[in-house]
């Protein structure tokens, strides 16, 4: 796992992510499900210190799934490792689908039925970690109640495929 620390404290006003990895990042524009376009002004940085306050603010449109936004946090989905927070609106399902990275999700806020086909089905909450391998398909809700925030973190550039 490229990750080797990750502090994730809440903030006032936002969320304060610290990360060290051993792959070079790039700007922070991140993926959205099922699909993304690398922002055009996207240029490559050094590795630094980043913060993302998650209230206030733009939260983009996901393509292709309706009831989820998600803020970029750091990396370029197009060329290598990224990471993005996730919004769902409460009741919202994403369909079986899969992508070539390996995918690390991290639980803010709501709850998530997340399906893993051959591997477990898991209730995301906040602070709850998922892991699954590359290709792996993948399936959920957010349960009502409340929207459901989440943290992505792919190891390889971002793609979708839908699955069965």
């Amino acid at each position: 796992m490229r990750v080797r620390h990750l502090v994730v404290a809440a903030a006032a006003g936002g969320l304060l992510l610290t990360a060290s990895e051993a792959a070079a990042q790039s700007s922070p524009a991140v993926k959205a499900s099922p699909a993304v376009k690398a922002s055009p002004e996207a240029k490559p940085q050094v590795d630094r210190a980043v913060y993302v306050p998650l209230r206030g603010g733009e939260w983009l449109p996901c393509e292709g799934l309706a009831g989820c936004t998600y803020k970029p946090l750091r990396g370029n989905p197009a060329t290598g490792p990224s990471e993005a927070v996730f919004r769902l609106k409460a009741g919202t399902e994403f369909a079986p689908h899969w992508h070539t990275s390996p995918e690390h999700v991290l639980g803010i806020s709501g709850r998530l039925s997340w399906n893993v086909k051959g591997g477990p089905h898991a209730r995301i909450g906040q602070g709850d970690f998922l892991y699954y391998p590359s290709k792996a398909v993948h399936w959920g809700k957010c349960l009502k109640g409340a929207d459901c925030v989440y943290k992505v973190y792919d190891d390889l550039p971002y793609d979708f495929h839908a699955g069965k």
